[in-house]
């Protein structure tokens, strides 16, 4: 670019400047700005006095600041233009030869955007200066603008960033940490013990630690007196390694002349007995041969006497066997004497106190070694930090400096939604990545915060319309403090409905994994072609999700022992699962159970129920749910008579059961409530079908009537109620004419 092609563009700037201006003056034709109009009216005749320069800088500032009048107040442009100058001093130190200009003027006028920078007053030179890259000062900003409380903070979190630069060589993670203690600054009650709390931990992951020269002292003395415990150790280990191997090379001898002797007295034994056969075998086929030619010679006579010899000649045959046998049996006997007696002498030199002392005292002396080997070694690991920290910067072993690195966990706000994945639905893809830990189950977060955001929560959705059971509070704290609540109740009092309200409002998913009938519901199995079956509980185990147990004492005790496995609610717990993967527990993992029993075993009303084995019940937090009536008020609001009715025929059940000691069949769930309410709004079913499908059907004749005279006593305190309550007795008495048949 030219001379004159430069000036031509400052013309055009020039041009464009006026421009503005006169646009002020017509803007304020109505709404005066005395002293703005007058400073722009200056500028105008003298540009080269603006503290904002170049020109068109200067004109990209006004136009900003005018577009966002709404944003910055008609009367209060001139304030504004203050603070413009102080930013442009701090931020364009050498003009428009500050290096990196083209960037830096991006920031800057960004800054000038409806609630931006200037707009909230956030803006501090020292702060922006710590920062090398200014897009990360920018980043940081910007995560402070959607809160009320950022200008609050911004002081101490100023204070905190020039504390902890200089241990931070690496900017992202300086930005980083930047934001997470800002996000902890916003919901803390006292900000300055969050700033120490986090410094504290920025200084000790550099290396840098209070150490006096008292304890450095203890430590060298320490060191020196397990030097010589170590000679002392190393010493005796040698001496017992010594007799280790003599008493080996003994025990080998002696086993190779017992095995010796063993074998050449077996195969003594192995001759006489082949050599006894031969001769048995000789001198049956002679005897034979002598019979043969008695035979021939005196086949009649010799008859009576061939079979008496025979008879005689088998006899000492089996005394000449009976001999060899106990001959033989005799020999074994004496080499299994010499053996025992040869094996009591190995034992009895084996078990000599001397040696067991020496082979004692080197394994005591191993375990000490052990002990002192990383005593050592944490030692001299923390005397290295110690000089390298009084040196200067933290260094690692092979003397580079080294950066300090930190995680930053975002709070993110709660984002509540109601889907869920069941056993029944195809499992959608698995995250590639396993997710950070919910800030609402965050043990870092003091718990009384963290449990006030939910009750925030629920409290929205209750001005909203939505309606909790009156023992939500109590399951979702068990749940948050990892107590693995087990609900008891009824069936149809709303415990699958809670763990969805549960699951929502900690902005969680979670799996219905059904009833445990088999160890593989947990674990999974290996497939005949070689693969692996994934259970749900693994996802949920693996990704941190709830597992919901739903009726937990209809399943296989057996098979629900295996949860004692993944009970224990240690967050450094593991489990190899069989694909041979070791999955490490999610710190969201949480598990929840439901069931009708408090597992004890079946009763009148669920006799199909199993007894819950001991040691995992001892692992649940048992919560009794009972039917809510202050839900089912809520749901049949715009009903009061059902609603009454329904109240009046539940105590009437539990009068039944007090009386005849057992649970009453047949009891209004919630559920049913539901339903009565969709009757009655589609005007589906009318009064007497209703009474007929939910109170009348599956009950015996004397368990109605019981009903029917209860109510009665209870109707006249109740005269909205009196209508159904006619209806529900005519049915009753028609019923009980027609001898019960329906």
């Amino acid at each position: 670019m030219g001379l004159f092609d430069k000036k031509s563009e400052d013309n055009n700037q020039m041009d464009r400047f006026e421009d503005i201006v006169t646009d002020v003056q017509n803007m304020y034709s109505v709404e005066k700005d005395k002293k703005f109009l007058e400073y722009l009216t200056y500028l105008k005749y003298n540009p080269g006095n603006s503290i904002i320069r170049p020109i068109d800088l200067l004109c990209d500032t006004l136009e900003a600041i005018l577009q966002n009048k709404a944003n910055f107040g008609l009367n209060n442009h001139m304030n504004i233009m203050r603070k413009a100058e102080e930013v442009y001093k701090n931020m364009f130190l050498y003009e428009e030869k500050t290096p990196g200009y083209d960037l830096i003027r991006i920031i800057y006028l960004e800054m000038f955007s409806e609630n931006g920078v200037l707009a909230r007053n956030l803006f501090n030179s020292e702060l922006y200066n710590t920062f090398k890259y200014k897009m990360n000062y920018l980043e940081l900003m910007k995560s402070l603008l959607q809160d009320v409380k950022a200008q609050m903070i911004i002081y101490d979190l100023v204070q905190y960033g020039l504390k902890v630069r200089s241990y931070y060589i690496e900017e992202d993670m300086y930005t980083a940490n930047m934001k997470y203690v800002a996000s902890r600054m916003l919901i803390a009650g006292d900000r300055q013990a969050v700033a120490a709390e986090e410094s504290l931990k920025v200084e000790r992951m550099a290396g840098v630690y209070n150490i006096d020269e008292t304890a450095i002292a203890t430590t060298e003395k320490q060191l020196t007196e397990a030097n010589i415990l170590l000679k002392q150790s190393l010493e005796i280990l040698e001496q017992a390694d010594r007799k280790t191997e003599q008493i080996s090379r003994i025990m080998q001898d002696t086993t190779k002349t017992i095995t010796d002797i063993s074998k050449r007295e077996t195969d003594v034994i192995s001759a006489k007995a082949l050599s006894a056969k031969s001769d048995i075998n000789a001198a049956y086929n002679s005897f034979l041969e002598e019979q043969k030619q008695e035979v021939i010679l005196q086949k009649d006579v010799l008859v009576d006497q061939i079979f008496k010899e025979s008879e005689t000649k088998l006899n000492e045959l089996r005394h000449m066997a009976r001999a060899i046998t106990a001959t033989a049996t005799s020999e074994l006997s004496r080499i299994n004497s010499e053996t025992s007696s040869a094996i009591d002498k190995i034992n009895n030199y084996v078990n000599n106190d001397d040696i067991e002392k020496i082979i004692s005292k080197a394994e005591e002396n191993e375990e000490l070694l052990n002990k002192i080997r990383r005593l050592e070694l944490l030692n001299d690991k923390n005397i290295t930090v110690l000089e390298k920290n009084l040196g200067g910067e933290p260094q690692d072993e092979g003397g580079n400096t080294q950066g300090v690195s930190t995680a930053a966990v975002s709070m993110q706000p709660m984002n509540v939604s109601y889907g869920y994945t069941s056993t029944a639905t195809v499992m959608e893809q698995e995250p590639a990545v396993i997710p950070e830990i919910n800030p609402l189950l965050d043990t870092s977060v003091p718990f009384e915060q963290r449990y006030k955001l939910v009750m925030d929560e629920k409290k929205r959705r209750e001005e909203a319309g939505e309606h909790f059971h009156k023992m939500f509070d109590d399951v979702v704290i068990a749940l948050m403090e990892d107590a693995n609540p087990y609900m008891i109740g009824p069936s149809g009092c709303g415990k699958t409905f809670m763990v969805k309200q549960i699951a929502s409002i900690l902005n969680m998913d979670f799996i219905d994994i059904g009833y445990i009938n088999e160890e593989y519901d947990i674990l999974g199995f290996q497939t005949a072609t070689g693969g692996y079956s994934t259970p749900n509980f693994y996802r949920c185990y693996k990704y941190g999700r709830i597992a919901f147990c739903d009726e937990l004492d209809n399943g296989n005790s057996r098979a629900t022992v295996k949860l004692n496995s993944f009970l224990s609610n240690n967050r450094d717990a593991s489990y190899n699962f069989p694909n041979g993967e070791n999955v490490k527990r999610h710190n969201n993992f949480r598990i929840i159970a439901a069931g009708n029993t408090a597992g004890n075993g079946a009763d009148a009303n669920y006799n199909t129920r199993e007894k819950i084995e001991e040691s995992v019940q001892q692992r649940f937090t048992p919560i009794y749910v009972g039917y809510d009536n202050y839900v089912e008020e809520k749901i049949l609001g715009d009903y009061k008579d059902w609603y009454n009715f329904i109240v009046l025929f539940r105590n009437a059940t539990d009068a039944w059961g007090a009386s005849n000691d057992c649970s009453a069949a047949g009891i209004l769930t919630t559920r049913d409530a539901c339903k009565i309410k969709r009757y009655l709004d589609n005007k589906s079913f009318d009064a007497g079908k209703i009474l007929d499908y939910e109170f009348i059907q599956t009950k015996d004749m004397e368990y109605l009537a019981f009903l029917v005279s209860h109510m009665k006593g209870e109707v006249q305190s109740h005269p909205e109620v009196a209508g159904i309550f006619s209806m529900f007795e005519e049915k009753v008495n028609e019923l009980r004419e027609r001898g019960g048949r329906r």
